[in-house]
């Protein structure tokens, strides 16, 4: 089993497991950890998969989706900014 995303917010790892079982990967949550420096120890549900060759395909899936550990946080007004340097 191979560890592939966590998060504190529940509904999004849900969502990550989703896409994965619709695509044939199986994979399960299970109750975690968060542990850094500078927070506390926080609860944060992670996603498994549960054979090892899937690795490589749920990563894709995360990075063609934009979801799990490939979500990216935009900030429009540096979007729009680069759209007008590039014309």
């Amino acid at each position: 089993m191979e560890m592939v995303f966590y998060s504190r917010d529940r509904l999004e790892v849900q969502r990550v497991s989703q896409e994965l079982v619709a695509a044939s990967i199986p994979c399960e949550v299970r109750e975690g950890i968060v542990a850094r420096d500078d927070l506390p120890n926080l609860p944060a549900p992670q996603l498994w998969i549960q054979e090892d060759g899937d690795l490589h395909r749920a990563f894709m899936l995360c990075v063609e989706h934009k979801i799990g550990f490939a979500k990216r946080k935009t900030n429009m007004s540096q979007d729009f900014d680069d759209i007008a340097v590039a014309a």
